[in-house]
């Protein structure tokens, strides 16, 4: 359990967070983060919930209630937030950049590992969106090197790593293309083993990266040792069928037509491979969130508790599709380092040295 420290009494870093002597105040988190999706609290992507017809708020809330994070870690976290890599900065050491080999692809991981896992073994995370990975601070890896997991950032097809390579798995691509991530969690566990010892993987995002730890929990199983997904979609069938028809049009170059291309839908979609599961998952939405449908994860998650499996939905009331609020930013970062420190058997430590 991590004890949140009288702010006179912080150890060297102390007088660097604390803007000089413990008598002046802290300096005031902006109201946005630097770094946060863009589409982050547009009013496209902030409404109602989303709900199949039957199905009450009120219910799904309390089933899947929010749930508070331990408060001396998220306070950890917003101080990390608050300090902006001016002396927080194990995220801008040099990356290294692995090379996987899918078949006849070849894509890149760009690596961060924090200085006490650069001779011993560590558990490894790997972030999927769909930016190109960068070689530079940033306040999320920092949260996790800081914990003490490798830091692994795959540009598996679909990624914005040039305009051809963001392409790579649209529509009937997208089914082959989803084998990077099987491929990814394979070349991490040949890079990261240590005498004969094969590390943990874990495996995480939002949105985009949100379904993309859907399919390597479910369609490929084993992958995986633990995911957490946030604002993904769990049936896209169903997320198309509930857009605009000039949305729908749009969209159906990235997935397909909800009629033409049912199967293929079908195909990428976790629920078709939710009995696949056999590791931890959890999943956290926004109600205020209009493109996932909160039925469709209570449907998800209860098909896997059901069967005794370790899954779990938090459904946020006042969260939207994606955060970017430094409050917001804290607590979802505090459950994942929460879910995957508990899941992996580790300690949750939070290594605060410049």
């Amino acid at each position: 359990m991590l004890r949140a420290p009288a702010p006179c009494l912080l150890p060297g870093l102390v007088g660097l967070l604390m803007l000089g002597a413990c008598s002046r105040p802290v300096a005031p988190l902006p109201h946005r983060v630097l770094g946060v999706h863009a589409d982050a609290d547009s009013p496209r992507v902030v409404g109602a919930a989303l709900l199949t017809e039957g199905d009450s708020l009120d219910e799904l809330l309390a089933r899947h209630p929010r749930v508070e994070p331990d408060a001396a870690l998220t306070a950890t976290l917003t101080a990390i937030l608050a300090d902006g890599g001016q002396h927080l900065r194990w995220s801008a050491a040099p990356v290294e950049d692995l090379t996987c080999d899918n078949g006849d692809v070849r894509f890149r991981i760009q690596v961060r590992t924090p200085p006490a896992c650069r001779e011993r073994g560590c558990p490894v995370l790997a972030f999927y969106s769909t930016g190109c990975p960068e070689p530079a601070y940033h306040w999320r890896p920092e949260f996790f090197l800081r914990a003490g997991f490798i830091y692994a950032e795959p540009a598996v097809r679909g990624t914005a790593c040039g305009e051809a390579w963001a392409r790579a798995d649209n529509g009937p691509l997208r089914v082959a293309a989803a084998t990077d991530l099987e491929a990814a969690s394979r070349c991490l566990r040949q890079r990261f083993t240590r005498d004969g010892e094969v590390p943990q993987v874990g495996i995480f995002g939002w949105s985009y990266g949100g379904n993309q730890t859907l399919v390597g929990m479910t369609r490929f199983a084993g992958s995986y040792d633990a995911g957490f997904a946030l604002a993904a979609k769990t049936d896209l069938a169903s997320f198309l069928s509930r857009l605009s028809p000039e949305l729908r049009r749009a969209k159906a170059v990235e997935y397909g037509d909800p009629e033409r291309d049912a199967e293929r839908l079908r195909a990428i979609s976790p629920i078709t491979w939710v009995d696949r599961v056999e590791a931890p998952i959890a999943l956290k939405l926004g109600a205020r969130d209009p493109k996932v449908s909160l039925s469709d994860a209570d449907v998800f998650v209860r098909a896997l508790q059901a069967r005794g499996q370790d899954a779990s939905l938090m459904i946020v009331p006042e969260h939207a599709h994606l955060t970017e609020r430094p409050e917001e930013i804290a607590f979802e970062h505090a459950h994942l380092l929460q879910f995957f420190t508990a899941r992996f058997g580790v300690p949750l430590r939070v290594d605060m040295r410049p």
